[in-house]
């Protein structure tokens, strides 16, 4: 019994000094982005805004050599709207939406049509955590996968 009490106070010890260590986020901007272009010429990036714990602003995008954003080149979007259903525009907004929704990268759903833009953005979110959690708002350049 004394053997049993003693592993429940050390249990709810643990509990509190945990409780106790939030994974609050720092106000600040912070960047995120790829460190090459991938094999059509694109570096996706995010751009996030915290304000008092919360992502409030959110730029998911990817850019070309010549700083032209992907969502905006409508022959990108011609091209793969009919073979794919979804288009950069559409399919970035989708992926925001979903996480300013939950504030948990977890509950992002990998896009029909967009799988690798989908893991793209949960790379790039998960590289920028600490960063988030710490208030360091240096950029952060991830090595691509590709």
């Amino acid at each position: 019994m004394r053997k049993a009490a003693s592993v429940f106070a050390l249990l709810l010890a643990v509990c509190i000094c945990f409780a106790g260590c939030s994974s609050s986020y720092k106000d600040g901007v912070y960047h995120a982005e790829f460190a090459d272009y991938d094999s059509h010429g694109w570096k996706e990036y995010v751009d996030v805004e915290v304000k008092d714990d919360t992502v409030v602003v959110l730029t998911f995008d990817g850019v070309n050599a010549d700083g032209e954003k992907k969502s905006e080149d409508e022959d990108y979007r011609a091209s793969m709207e009919p073979v794919k259903g979804t288009y950069p525009a559409k399919f970035y907004t989708d992926i925001i939406n979903q996480y300013l929704e939950t504030g948990n990268l977890d509950d992002v759903a990998t896009v029909a049509g967009a799988t690798l833009s989908t893991d793209r953005f949960r790379a790039l979110m998960l590289a920028l955590e600490d960063s988030m959690k710490s208030g360091d708002t240096t950029p952060i350049v991830v090595e691509s996968e590709e």
